[in-house]
C-alpha cells in the first residue's frame, strides 16, 4: 500500500568527466530506488556544471575537482560561488590532506577518496551535508532577523558583560552614544558615555540583578549624557546567561520617554493653575458623579458646606449636609439635568448654609459626558445672588406701603413694574459683564502661561524637522505634532485678541488692498476645488480704520466659508460704495446711529457655497467660545472678536443664510 504522502526525493548533481564513475556514484547514491535521494542532473565539465547550477533547483552535488576545463581548488572556488547555498561534497583520486583542508576551509561540506568510498559512507556524507546546509540556513536566516531587528529599532539595545562592559549595541544606542561605529563601544561602560550620577546608578542596578537573577522592568531613569545631552527612558534589563544557565552579562533595551514627561510636567503645571483659578473664585464651583458623590470642590464650596479640607468633603452627597427634604430636591434636580443631557443655567435657588445662613444662589449645572455621550455626572456653579434679591424684597415691600393711595399706588405700580424690569435687565447685564470680564482674564492668564511653553516645543519641532531620521515614520509624526502646534498657537492667539485691550491705531486704508492681503494670508487654507471669484470696485472711497484689525476680520471671515467649503465651492467677495437710501435690517440696531440716510457708505459682502450655519445657532454665533466647528477646528473666539473689531470702528456686520445654499456676510462702513 503506498504511502499518501511519499519522502521528498533530494536532488543530486554529479559534477565528473568519468562515464563510469558517474554510474557508480548514482549507483551508489540511489541504491536501486531504496534511497531518497536521485541523481537528477550530471556534467562532464565544469562549464556544464555552472550552467546546471544556474538552471535548476539542485540540494546537493558531488564534484570531482579534476575536470577538462577546471583543475583544482579553483574548481571547487568557482562552483561555490555560482551555487554559495547547495552544499558540496568534493570527490578527488588523491589522499591530499592539505587539498582537503583547504577546500572544507573554503566551504566543502565534506571531502572524500574516491577509492575509499562505499555507498553507506556517500549515504551517510550526503545526508550530513544536506542536513547540515538546512541548519546553516535556518541559523543565518535567525541570524539576519536578529540583525534587522537591532539596527532598525528605535528602542536602544545593548548587551554586557559581568563586568558591565558593552559587548554589543544596536543602531539606535550607537547614534545615541555619536559614534561612527557600534564597535567603538565595545570594552567601554556607562561611565564612558553618561554622567556619573546615572553611570552609577546603571551599575548598581546591574549587579544587583546579576546576583538575584531577578530582571528589572519598565524602570523610568533619568538619563546625563557625558556631552551634557539629559533625557528620560524607560529601561527593562534582564540577566544574560550561557548554554548552562549560568549569568555571563546582562541585556538591556531602553526606550525615549522625554517627550512623554515633558507632557506629563505640562499637564501637571496646566492642572496646577486651573486648580489655583478654581479655588480663587468666590463662586462654589463642584463636580459630582452620577450617584451624586462631590469628586472635585473649591475652597468657598467646601467652607460653605462647613469643612476645612477637600478630603472632608470628597465622597459624600448633599445628604450629608442638608435636611432630606432639601437634599431629596437637590438630587432630584441634578438627575433630571443628568438624565436630559442639557445644561440647566442661571437658576434661582433658595438655600441654607452649614451655619444656618440663608441666601440666594444663581445655579448653573452642566451634564458631564463621557465618550459615548452618556452622562457620568455634573460640573455646578453656583454665584451668591441674595443682595439682589434683597433689593427685590425691597421693591417688594416698597409697593406694600403704597396701597394707601390708591390712584397714586397706581401709578407707583407702574412705575415700579417698570423699575423692577429694568433692574433685573441691569443685574443681569451686571451678571454677564462680570461673567465676562472673568472669562477676559482668565482668558489672559491662560494664554500668556501657556504661549511660553508652546514656542519652546514649536523651535523644538523646527529643529527635529531638520534632522535625519532612519525612522521613516517620524518626519510624519513630527508634522502632526506641528499641525497640533499650530492649532495650539490659533487657539492662544483667539484667547489674546479677546482679551487684549480694545485699541485702534486708524488712518486711512484702501479695502480692497486690505481683502487682498486677506485672501493671501489665507491660501494655505485653500484646498483643491476652491474657486475665488472677486468683484472689487476700483477706486472705492479710503476708509478710516486700523487696517490690521480689519484684515484680521476678513482672515477669519475667510477662512469660516473655506472651513464650510470641505469638498470645494466658490468664494465671492465684492465690495462697492452707494448712497444710504434707509437703514437695512442689518443695521437695526443701536449701532445704526452712526449711519445717516443720504451718507456715501461702502459695502463689502462674502458668499460661499458651504453647508451654511443652522438657524437655530445663527443669534449666538457672536457668542464667545460658541462654535459649530468640530473639536480642534475652532476656538469659539473668531467671530466674537470680529464683532468687537466692527463696532469699534462703528461698521456693522450682518450674517445669514443664502437661500439656494451657503452663507452671506454683510459689511457696512462710514467712507
Amino acid at each position: 500500500m503506498k504511502s499518501p504522502n511519499p519522502p521528498v526525493q533530494t536532488r543530486v548533481l554529479v559534477i565528473d568527466d568519468s562515464p563510469g564513475d558517474i554510474f557508480l556514484l548514482r549507483e551508489m547514491v540511489e541504491e536501486h530506488g531504496k534511497s531518497r535521494f536521485r541523481v537528477t542532473a550530471e556534467a562532464r565539465s565544469l562549464e556544464k556544471a555552472l550552467k546546471v547550477l544556474g538552471e535548476r533547483q539542485i540540494d546537493v552535488v558531488l564534484l570531482d575537482l579534476q575536470l577538462p576545463d577546471s583543475r583544482g581548488v579553483e574548481t571547487f572556488s568557482r562552483a561555490h560561488a555560482v551555487a554559495p547555498d547547495v552544499p558540496i561534497i568534493v570527490l578527488s583520486e588523491s589522499d591530499d590532506e592539505e587539498l582537503a583542508l583547504q577546500t572544507v576551509q573554503l566551504g566543502a561540506h565534506e571531502y572524500l577518496v574516491k577509492g575509499r568510498v562505499d555507498a553507506h559512507l556517500l549515504q551517510r556524507a550526503l545526508r550530513y551535508a544536506v542536513e547540515r546546509a538546512r541548519a546553516e540556513a535556518q541559523l543565518a536566516s535567525e541570524r539576519d532577523l536578529l540583525q534587522t531587528l537591532l539596527e532598525n529599532i528605535p528602542d536602544r539595545i545593548y548587551f554586557k558583560d559581568r563586568e558591565s562592559r558593552f559587548i554589543r549595541i544596536n543602531r539606535a544606542l550607537t547614534k545615541l552614544f555619536g559614534l561612527k561605529s557600534a564597535e567603538e563601544a565595545y570594552g567601554k561602560t556607562d561611565a564612558d558615555f553618561y554622567g556619573p550620577e546615572h553611570a552609577g546608578e546603571a551599575l548598581y542596578d546591574e549587579r544587583r540583578l546579576m546576583e538575584s537573577g531577578e530582571p528589572l522592568l519598565g524602570k523610568v531613569e533619568y538619563e546625563n549624557l557625558a556631552d551634557g545631552r539629559r533625557s528620560w527612558s524607560l529601561t527593562t534589563k534582564l540577566p544574560l546567561r550561557d548554554r548552562q544557565g549560568r549569568i555571563i552579562g546582562t541585556c538591556g533595551i531602553s526606550r525615549e520617554i522625554s517627550e512623554m514627561k515633558e507632557m506629563e510636567e505640562q499637564l501637571e503645571t496646566e492642572r496646577n493653575l486651573l486648580r489655583a483659578v478654581i479655588d480663587n473664585l468666590p463662586d462654589l464651583v463642584f463636580l459630582k458623579d452620577i450617584q451624586g458623590h462631590y469628586l472635585l470642590n473649591n475652597m468657598a464650596h467646601i467652607r460653605w458646606l462647613g469643612a476645612s479640607d477637600p478630603s472632608e468633603v470628597r465622597g459624600r452627597t448633599v445628604f450629608d449636609y442638608f435636611p432630606d427634604d432639601v437634599a431629596a430636591e437637590f438630587h432630584r434636580g441634578d438627575m433630571q439635568v443628568a438624565e436630559a443631557r442639557q445644561p440647566l443655567l442661571n437658576q434661582e435657588e433658595h438655600m441654607v448654609d452649614a451655619h444656618g445662613n440663608h441666601s440666594w444662589r444663581l445655579t448653573s449645572k452642566i451634564p458631564w459626558l463621557d465618550d459615548s455621550g452618556k452622562a457620568v455626572g455634573l460640573v455646578c456653579i453656583s454665584r451668591d445672588v441674595t443682595e439682589q434679591k434683597q433689593a427685590e424684597e425691597r421693591l417688594k415691600k416698597a409697593n406694600a406701603e403704597l396701597a394707601a393711595n390708591r390712584e397714586e399706588l397706581l401709578r407707583a405700580v407702574g412705575n415700579l413694574q417698570l423699575a423692577h424690569g429694568e433692574l433685573r435687565d441691569v443685574q443681569l447685564q451686571l451678571i454677564e459683564a462680570e461673567k465676562m470680564k472673568s472669562i477676559g482674564r482668565l482668558a489672559a492668564g491662560v494664554a500668556h502661561e501657556v504661549k511660553n511653553p508652546l514656542a519652546i516645543l514649536k523651535m523644538g519641532l523646527e529643529f527635529l524637522a531638520t534632522q535625519k531620521f532612519t525612522d521613516e515614520h517620524t518626519p510624519e509624526i513630527l508634522r502632526e505634532m506641528g499641525d497640533a502646534l499650530g492649532r495650539a498657537d490659533k487657539v492662544i492667539r483667539g484667547l489674546l485678541d479677546f482679551s487684549a485691550p480694545k485699541q485702534l491705531e486708524v488712518k486711512r486704508e484702501s479695502l480692497n488692498a486690505i481683502i487682498e492681503n486677506a485672501l493671501q494670508l489665507v491660501r494655505g487654507e485653500m484646498k483643491n476645488g476652491i474657486e475665488i471669484e472677486r468683484d472689487l470696485q476700483p477706486n472705492l472711497p479710503l476708509l478710516k480704520v486700523d487696517g490690521d484689525k480689519i484684515s484680521q476680520v476678513f482672515v477669519n471671515l475667510f477662512t469660516n466659508a473655506l472651513h464650510a467649503m470641505e469638498d470645494g465651492g466658490l468664494l465671492a467677495v465684492r465690495t462697492y460704495s452707494k448712497q444710504l437710501t434707509g437703514v437695512g435690517s442689518n443695521i437695526s440696531d443701536s449701532r445704526s446711529e452712526s449711519f445717516r440716510v443720504g451718507q456715501q457708505i461702502v459695502v463689502a459682502e462674502i458668499d460661499d457655497t458651504g453647508h451654511g450655519i443652522p438657524e437655530d445657532k445663527l443669534a449666538k454665533i457672536f457668542e464667545p467660545f460658541f462654535t459649530t466647528k468640530p473639536t480642534g477646528r475652532g476656538t469659539g473666539l473668531g467671530l466674537s472678536v470680529v464683532r468687537t473689531i466692527i463696532d469699534l470702528h462703528g461698521a456693522t456686520i450682518d450674517i445669514r443664510n443664502l437661500h439656494e445654499a451657503g452663507v452671506r456676510v454683510t459689511l457696512m462702513f462710514q467712507s
